[in-house]
C-alpha cells in the first residue's frame, strides 16, 4: 500500500510534553456566559482570541434543541445560552462518522484528500495539523494547544498512546480509542501515560479542561471533545440532569434515548460549569463553536424527524447535518440563524484566520469568519462529504436547493433537499429534467475528489492486494486488520476472471467484515465442474472484538455459517445431505437427523476444488474445510490467524509452540471402533469417516477439546486441522447473529 502526502504538508515534528495533571474539581453552579466580543478581525496579540471548540459525540440536529425538527429535545439552558449570544447554523455538514469528522477537523481537508476516510483510521502525525498551525510562531505569542476528551484517530485500537502529542497538541489528556466501556471507569492518557479514571467522563474531562485553562496567559486553543451522548446509554450523575430514571439495565434498553438525552443535559451542565470558571475578561475574547460530530444513531433517533436509516453512518441529512453554533470572541451576531452552507473543514481556515494566521493553501476548507460579524457573501456554492463504511461507501454534494448522492456501485438519489430534509422523494428517475444541477454538483465533486482545486493529490489508497497470499495474521485481536483487501482469481473451469474484496472495520467493540466472498486464489479447479456457479455477495459479519467462553457449547447449525475468513470466504462445515433422506445430497435440513454426510470424505463425492470448498445454489463460495492456501506449511508459524469464528474466537492456521517445540495441534477426535446400527435407519458397516456420526471426541486424545480448540497463553483460539473435525466442531462461546443465513 502507498501513503503519498500532499506538498507542503510535511513540517518538522515536535511535541511539548508536560507533567500529569492532577484531576481537580469545581462546585457546579449556572454559567456566565459571554455576550458579544470584539469585532475588529485584525488581530493584535491583546485582541487575539481565545478558542474554545467543544465536539459533542452522536448528537444530531433531531437531539438538538436549537434546532426544530425534533418535539424530544434535551433541556439544554447553557448552549441556547450560547445561541442566543451568537450563530446558529442551519447547514453545517459533517461526516457520518465519529473518525472522519475529527480527520476533517484537524486537518481542513476532506478524507479522500486526508487519508483519514474511514472508521477507525490512523491520521498521519506529520501532517499540518489545526494544533500545529495554531501553535506556529508568529512573532507576536503562539497559542497554547490542549485537547481533552475523545481522540479516535489513532488507528485501530488507539495504541499509540503519544498520538495526539505527535500531531501537535500541547497537551492532552482524554480517551485515545473512540468508544467507552463505562463512562465511570475508563482509561485515562495524559501526554502518552495511561491510567484508570473513575470519574465519571463527562466531568472527568471538564475538570481538566478547566484546570489547563487556568494555567495558561492569552491565547490558547482548547479542544473538549466529550464522548457524551455516544453509547453506552447509562444514567449520568442525578446532580447533572433533570429526568426521572431508574438506571435500571432493562429501563435503559427500553427507553435509550431518554438516557441519551440525559447525557446530553449533563453535558451541557459541565459545559456551563466549564464557560463559568472562564475569568469574565477572559471569557469576552474566547471564541466558543460547539459541533457535533455526526448524526443521531438509529437506536436514538428521533424517528419523526428522519428516517431511521438516514442517521449515524448514512449520508442523509439525519447522518451529516449536525448542530453547530458559535458565539464570543469575534462574533459579533446575537440569537442569529445562518443558512449559508458550511462544513467541518471549514473550521481550520476560519480559525486561522480569526488567530491573524494565514490560511494553508492545501486545504479543502473555507473560511466563514466573515459570516460571524457582518451579511457577507456566503464562502460556499456547494458543500461536500463522503464516507468508507460497513453500510453505506460513497460521496454527496449540494448546493442551496439540490443534493446529489453516489454510492460506490454507482448507483445515486438525488433530493430536492432545501425542502425534503428527510429525502422522502428521490428525483433521480428525472435525472434529464434536472441535468443542468446535476453536471454542476458533480464537476464540484470531482474536483474535491481529485484535488484540482486543492493542491497535489494525495494517494489514499491504503488497500492491501492479497492475491494468492497465505493470511498467517500475527494477532488475535479483528481489530488489527482494519482495511480493505483486493484480490484476483479466476473461476478455472469456467475460464471466468473475478475480482475479491473484503473490508474490515472496528466501532463499538466488534469487528465489521464487508465480503463480497470472492477468494484471493483461483477455484473451481477439481475434476468436475461446481455444481453451481460462483457468483458475488454482499455478505457482512460481525465478530466481537472481546469474545467469551459461554456457559454451555452451541452446536454447529445449517441455519448458521460457522466463521470468516482472512480472505473474506465463510467456512460453513456441514452438508444438507443425509443417509436415506431424498437423493442423499440435499434436503437434509433437521440438525438432528444422524448420519449426515462429511463433504471431505473423498468416497462421498462432493464436487469441492483443491481447496475443500465449491459454491451453494445462490452463487455463494464456501469452504468445507482449511483451505492450504491460507496456511504457510513452509513458516509452520505459531498462532498463525487465518479466520474469526462466529462467536469471536480466532481461528489459528493449525501450529502451535508446545514448550519450544512448533507442531500441529492434535485433534480430540477418533473414529469409532464399534460398528454402525444395523438397523433401517442407519447405514451399518465400519465408520470409516463417509458420516460425521463416524467420530466420537474423546477428552485427552489430543490437544484439543470438544469444540476443537484450546487455551494458549491465556488465549482461546480454535486449529485447524488434518483429520475431522477440521476447523470447529462446536461453538465455545455465543455465535454473532450476523452468521446466521
Amino acid at each position: 500500500m502507498s501513503t503519498r502526502l500532499r506538498k507542503n504538508h510535511l513540517i518538522p515534528l515536535y511535541v511539548l510534553l508536560t507533567g500529569l495533571m492532577i484531576m481537580g474539581c469545581s462546585d457546579e453552579s449556572d454559567s456566565a456566559l459571554s455576550t458579544n466580543g470584539p469585532t475588529d478581525t485584525d488581530q493584535t496579540t491583546a485582541t487575539r482570541p481565545n478558542i474554545l471548540l467543544i465536539i459533542t459525540d452522536d448528537q444530531g440536529i433531531d437531539a438538538s434543541a436549537q434546532y426544530a425538527v425534533s418535539q424530544d429535545l434535551p433541556n439544554t439552558p447553557n448552549i441556547d445560552r450560547l445561541a442566543t449570544n451568537g450563530v446558529v447554523f442551519e447547514n453545517m455538514w459533517a461526516t457520518p462518522s465519529c473518525t472522519t469528522t475529527r480527520g476533517s477537523l484537524l486537518t481542513g481537508s476532506h478524507g479522500v484528500n486526508s487519508g483519514v476516510d474511514t472508521t477507525p483510521s490512523l491520521l498521519d502525525t506529520s501532517i499540518l495539523t489545526l494544533q500545529r498551525h495554531l501553535g506556529t510562531d508568529t512573532g507576536s505569542g503562539r497559542y497554547a494547544t490542549s485537547v481533552f476528551g475523545k481522540w479516535h484517530v489513532a488507528g485501530a485500537g488507539g495504541t499509540s498512546l503519544s498520538h495526539p502529542n505527535d500531531a501537535g497538541v500541547d497537551y492532552y489528556a482524554g480517551n485515545i480509542a473512540g468508544v467507552l466501556d463505562d463512562y465511570f471507569n475508563w482509561p485515562l492518557v495524559v501526554n502518552g501515560s495511561q491510567q484508570t479514571s473513575s470519574q465519571y467522563h463527562t466531568s472527568a474531562i471538564t475538570d481538566m479542561a478547566i484546570d489547563w485553562i487556568g494555567q495558561q496567559s492569552d491565547p490558547w486553543f482548547t479542544w473538549i471533545a466529550y464522548a457524551a451522548p455516544h453509547s453506552p446509554f447509562h444514567l449520568p450523575p442525578t446532580n447533572l440532569h433533570n429526568r426521572a430514571l431508574s438506571g435500571d439495565a432493562n429501563d435503559i434498553a427500553n427507553n435509550q434515548r431518554e438516557y441519551f438525552l440525559a447525557a446530553i443535559e449533563a453535558m451541557d451542565t459541565e459545559i456551563g460549569r466549564l464557560l463559568n470558571a472562564i475569568p469574565e475578561d477572559q471569557l469576552d475574547n474566547t471564541l466558543v463553536m460547539v459541533i457535533g460530530d455526526n448524526g443521531s444513531p438509529r437506536a436514538v433517533i428521533d424517528r419523526t424527524a428522519f428516517p431511521v436509516a438516514h442517521g449515524k453512518n448514512s449520508l442523509y441529512e439525519g447522518g451529516i447535518r449536525v448542530p453547530f453554533i458559535a458565539s464570543g470572541g469575534p462574533v459579533s451576531k446575537s440569537n442569529a440563524r445562518q443558512p449559508e452552507l458550511v462544513n467541518t473543514v471549514d473550521l481550520f481556515p476560519t480559525l486561522s484566520e480569526a488567530a491573524g494566521l494565514s490560511v494553508p493553501a492545501n486545504i479543502d476548507g473555507v473560511s466563514f469568519l466573515s459570516v460571524l460579524n457582518s451579511q457577507s457573501e456566503a464562502p460556499r456554492e456547494f458543500n461536500y462529504s463522503e464516507f468508507i463504511g460497513s453500510t453505506v461507501n460513497g460521496w454527496v454534494v449540494r448546493d442551496t436547493e439540490y443534493k446529489l448522492i453516489e454510492f460506490a456501485d454507482g448507483s445515486r438519489e438525488f433530493y430536492k433537499v432545501d425542502t425534503d430534509i428527510r429525502e422522502e422523494n428521490n428525483l433521480i428517475s428525472q435525472a434529464g429534467q434536472y441535468a443542468d444541477r446535476i453536471a454542476q454538483l458533480e464537476s464540484f465533486a470531482a474536483r474535491v475528489r481529485n484535488s484540482t482545486d486543492t493542491g497535489t493529490p494525495i494517494d489514499t489508497d491504503t488497500s492491501q492486494d492479497i492475491t494468492g497470499q497465505a493470511l498467517n495474521y500475527p494477532s488475535a485481536s479483528c481489530a488489527d486488520l482494519s482495511n480493505t483487501y483486493t484480490s484476483f482469481s479466476v473461476d478455472v473451469n469456467n475460464n471466468q476472471n473475478f475480482s475479491g474484496k473484503l473490508q474490515v472495520q472496528e466501532e463499538n467493540g466488534k469487528c465489521i467484515f464487508t465480503t463480497n466472498a470472492i477468494p484471493n486464489h483461483n477455484f473451481n479447479d477439481g475434476a468436475g465442474s461446481f455444481p453451481n456457479d460462483v457468483s458475488e455477495q454482499n455478505n457482512i459479519y460481525t465478530i466481537t472484538t472481546t469474545p467469551e467462553i459461554a456457559a454451555n457449547t452451541t452446536a454447529l447449525s445449517l441455519t448458521m455459517d460457522n466463521a470468516v475468513m482472512l480472505n473474506g470466504v465463510k467456512v460453513d462445515l456441514l452438508a444438507a445431505a443425509c443417509y436415506g433422506v431424498g437423493n442423499e445430497r440435499t434436503g437434509c435440513n433437521d440438525p438432528a437427523q444422524p448420519w449426515r454426510f462429511d463433504p471431505m470424505h473423498a468416497e462421498n463425492g462432493f464436487r469441492v476444488d483443491s481447496h475443500h470448498a465449491h459454491a451453494q445454489p445462490d452463487g455463494t463460495y464456501h469452504y468445507h474445510s482449511i483451505p492450504s492456501v491460507l496456511v504457510d506449511e513452509d513458516q509452520r508459524t505459531p498462532l498463525a490467524v487465518v479466520g474469526f469464528a462466529a462467536d469471536g474466537f480466532p481461528i489459528y492456521g493449525g501450529y502451535f509452540d508446545d514448550n519450544g517445540t512448533v507442531r500441529k495441534a492434535v485433534s480430540g477426535y477418533r473414529l469409532k471402533s464399534q460398528p454402525r446400527p444395523e438397523d433401517s435407519d442407519s447405514p451399518g458397516g465400519i465408520p470409516d469417516g463417509t458420516y460425521r456420526d463416524d467420530y466420537e471426541f474423546v477428552d485427552g486424545l489430543g490437544d484439543l477439546d470438544e469444540c476443537n480448540g484450546m487455551s494458549v497463553n491465556g488465549t482461546y483460539g480454535y486449529y485447524t486441522t488434518d483429520e475431522f473435525p477440521y476447523v470447529l466442531a462446536c461453538f465455545k462461546g455465543t455465535p454473532d447473529a450476523s452468521f446466521f443465513k
